[in-house]
């Protein structure tokens, strides 16, 4: 009986054997790991490459058109292309040509060149695609050198520039307000890729390359006329247009300018001493007389300009006057007065008696000195329309340049802005007088300790407030701006003052 069980059991241990050996498993078969690369495109998984190097020479091999289009040796895989190694036991891998394909269909090839950054404060960050590093500082100085003098630039560069003996500029210091960096980058083929030094100039001032819009000269046309009939500025004109020596510059009839709107992509900040002779407003005397008739005016004595030799602190940004403060001033000539004889003589007889004085006899509304840091015209495509005077000095008084009524103020703002501010509608604190002529006159960008209040008759030379920089103001200013009955800004170095 016992036999029988051993029996049994070998029966059946030899039974399970052949079940589990030959039915419950398959037999194992010798394979061994090996490297491949998990390919990546845009962060999706694109196939399995043995090599990838080539992969990447293919790329570049294919690539001829490229290569002759940029000047370029060697072309790269596109940015979003990234693979990762990774060992693995199965043999089906993928051919560099099937992967190449799949990447020439759904992205693009990229080239090896720079990015440059322009950052100022909290502004949004400024970007341009260059091929070569080597075009960057050049270009920057020719951008530049449309904003300052080449040979003032190259003087402060090279520190050569002399010393001021009785008038004259020494720059302090130059530099951008943004913040420009530059990084090698892999740039895609069809980005914006800027390929030279004078498609990188253009950009940096127009922020374009697209072509500027084109004016054809004609008979009588000066620059300063076709500029301010396109709204540029003088300056402006000439530097969208380089052969132009200077604003006296003559042309000729079917003559080409560009008139396109610089619109740089930097701020080149100027900050200078300026030692100039700048002109003393004289004013004007009124004297009765009795034997004139009522009505009747004569000059008797002309008035002569006086002259001041002045220190300024000037400061510029892309060749705006921003702020400028007077240090010291020397008096060369003491202004002459004119005198206005007028007659007081009761007349009965209207017939020959000759008009009183004319209404455009003027005061100049600042006190000395005092300089003109803003003409009248275009600037960045928006029409200045009037004329800003600095150099008085915070606080200085504001005198009424005619007679008239005080028609509107406004004292609401504080004694200091900033370039922008909507306070008194961009005016800051002002004072519009109307004349008998229907002329309106604003003085704005005062402090907020105004003189007079609507509906006051004011005289020729009253004091009506104090220089401030309310208002969108970069510094210590008057705004003097007239307008006529309709509206139209007229610009007072013409209606007003020989300035």
């Amino acid at each position: 009986m016992l036999k029988k069980m051993n029996l049994g059991g070998i029966l059946l241990i030899l039974f399970i054997s052949i079940f589990v050996v030959g039915f419950g498993f398959p037999r194992s078969e010798t394979r061994s790991a090996k490297k491949a690369y998990i390919v990546y495109l845009d962060g999706k998984k694109v196939g399995l490459l043995e090599n990838k190097d080539t992969l990447l020479n293919m790329i570049d091999k294919e690539q001829e058109t490229i290569k002759a289009d940029f000047g370029v040796e060697k072309v790269y895989p596109p940015q979003g292309l990234e693979t990762i190694e990774y060992t693995t036991y199965n043999t089906k891998v993928n051919t560099a040509e099937e992967i190449y394909n799949l990447i020439a269909t759904n992205s693009t090839f990229t080239i090896k060149g720079y990015t440059v950054a322009i950052k100022k404060d909290d502004d949004e960050t400024k970007y341009i695609n260059i091929l070569n590093k080597e075009d960057l500082e050049p270009a920057l100085m020719d951008a530049i050198s449309t904003f300052i003098r080449t040979e003032n630039l190259q003087a402060y560069i090279n520190d050569t520039q002399v010393e001021i003996v009785d008038t004259g500029k020494k720059i302090q210091s130059i530099y951008f307000e943004e913040k420009i960096t530059i990084k090698e980058s892999y740039l895609p083929i069809d980005a914006d890729i800027i390929t030279n030094k004078n498609d990188l100039t253009k950009y940096l001032l127009f922020s374009t390359l697209e072509p500027q819009d084109e004016y054809t000269v004609k008979e009588g046309d000066t620059i300063e006329k076709v500029a301010y009939n396109n709204k540029l500025s003088n300056e402006e004109l000439l530097i969208a247009n380089p052969n132009l020596s200077s604003v006296n510059a003559l042309l000729s009839p079917g003559q080409k300018l560009s008139i396109g709107l610089i619109s740089p992509m930097f701020t080149v900040v100027e900050d200078s001493e300026i030692i100039e002779d700048v002109d003393a407003a004289y004013d004007t005397i009124i004297e009765k007389n009795s034997s004139m008739y009522v009505g009747q005016s004569r000059v008797k004595q002309e008035g002569i300009k006086g002259k001041n030799r002045v220190t300024e602190l000037v400061q510029t940004k892309n060749g705006e006057i921003k702020s400028l403060y007077v240090t010291s001033t020397t008096v060369i000539s003491t202004p002459i007065s004119k005198v206005v004889e007028q007659g007081t003589k009761p007349s009965y007889n209207f017939v020959d008696v000759p008009p009183a004085a004319s209404s455009t006899d003027w005061a100049w509304p600042t006190i000395s000195p005092y300089v003109i840091t803003s003409p009248f015209g275009y600037r960045w495509g928006t029409l200045h329309g009037g004329i800003d005077i600095s150099g008085s000095g915070f606080g200085s008084p504001i005198y009424s340049s005619t007679e008239g009524t005080v028609i509107r103020t406004n004292a609401s703002c504080p004694n200091h802005g900033y370039y922008g501010s909507r306070c008194g509608g961009t005016y800051g604190n002002y004072v519009e007088v109307q004349t008998s002529t229907g002329l309106i006159i604003y003085y704005a960008h005062m402090t907020n300790t105004i003189r007079v209040s609507v509906g006051q008759k004011v005289t020729k030379g009253q004091l009506i407030g104090n220089m401030g920089n309310s208002g969108s103001s970069t510094g210590p200013h008057l705004h003097f701006e007239i307008r006529d009955a309709s509206g139209n800004r007229l610009n007072p170095c013409r209606t007003a003052f020989a300035c």
